[in-house]
């Protein structure tokens, strides 16, 4: 768990000095989508489509994505704090690691919404939190 959260901050704090990356992102992503609505012969998919193109335009840019990724930054490093106190099995480890992965998805839903775009992105994170999260819940009576 230590080493997921120490990747998920270093690759933040990368996304965070170069926002501008974002762009490469968006506009593969714009490219592939352009090209599957075009291979696409099922009108009722160009409207799933043309909206999904718009989130990603509005979503995915510089300046949300660096807001992004400092409130990912913030949140991981709270989750880390717990993460260490949980090896050493105190139960102010497994409140700082709900805190700060809570703290990470919500305001990274915030700053991307509900969207399709935003479940996207949160998706792994969301996974790696319910898993670890119900893991150290279920484990908690072993903690002081």
């Amino acid at each position: 768990m230590t080493l997921i959260l120490s990747f998920i901050i270093a690759s933040n704090i990368e996304s965070y000095r170069h926002p501008e990356s974002v762009n490469f992102l968006r506009d593969s992503l714009l490219e592939s989508l352009e090209f599957q609505k075009e291979k696409s012969d099922n009108p009722t998919l160009d409207g799933t489509f043309d909206q999904f193109i718009s989130d990603l335009e509005y979503n995915l840019i510089e300046r949300r994505y660096k807001k992004l990724s400092l409130t990912r930054i913030i949140g991981c490093i709270v989750a880390l704090f717990g993460s260490v106190f949980l090896r050493q099995k105190k139960k102010i480890g497994l409140h700082l690691f709900l805190g700060g992965s809570l703290f990470a998805l919500v305001g990274s839903f915030y700053f991307t919404g509900f969207s399709l775009s935003g479940w996207v992105l949160n998706f792994s994170f969301l996974v790696f939190t319910l898993i670890s999260g119900l893991y150290f819940i279920k484990k908690r009576i072993h903690l002081i």
